[in-house]
């Protein structure tokens, strides 16, 4: 069994209070700037011990995560302009398989460090996986009741204007009974 590996200690970046973190990402993502011209704004602001390196890291990542955002983006409207007025449960389907996608690039992804080694996970990570998944059984599930009710109710309420189609013709009660079961798919 290999030891899990000691919690790498947080860079410069990740100590800082979370409104400097979205300064920086407005500042390079939204506007551009340099790091260096991030670095001076900081230190401008009274935050002197941030590494060049670290906000490199950084920014990287934000570079990185944005342009998921953007093909994640784009493919879900290529997704919903090739689904376009599908059933909700196509699209409930497509949910579900998006999110297990998600899951398991999550769960096959390796370090940043570069030593090709996965991730580890912490309990609570773990815990978090769990749950997710055990939230997608219960929504497929959901989605699946919720369809065969739709569909169930939807096919008596054609039985039934069927039937009532059928008497106001002057059909027999006989006949009209036959249409409504036959409309049903069932002795009744």
């Amino acid at each position: 069994m290999v030891a899990p590996r000691p919690r790498r200690r947080p860079s410069s970046i990740d100590r800082l209070d979370p409104e400097i973190k979205d300064l920086i990402g407005k500042l390079r993502i939204d506007f551009g700037w340099t790091l260096d011209e991030i670095i001076k704004k900081l230190r401008d602001l009274g935050q002197g011990d941030i590494s060049r390196s670290a906000l490199a890291r950084h920014t990287k990542s934000l570079e990185e995560i944005g342009a998921q955002l953007r093909h994640s983006r784009e493919v879900a409207q290529a997704l919903v302009a090739q689904v376009g007025d599908a059933p909700e449960d196509r699209v409930a389907d497509l949910n579900v398989e998006l999110l297990h996608s998600v899951i398991l690039r999550l769960v096959t992804a390796t370090n940043d460090d570069g030593d090709g080694k996965p991730v580890m996970f912490e309990p609570e990570d773990v815990r978090f996986l769990s749950q997710s998944l055990q939230s997608l059984a219960s929504a497929r599930k959901t989605n699946t009741d919720l369809v065969f009710r739709v569909r169930k109710e939807a096919t008596e309420a054609a039985a039934k204007k069927a039937g009532d189609a059928a008497k106001s013709k002057g059909l027999t009660a006989e006949t009209v009974d036959f249409i409504r079961k036959a409309v049903l798919g069932s002795d009744g």
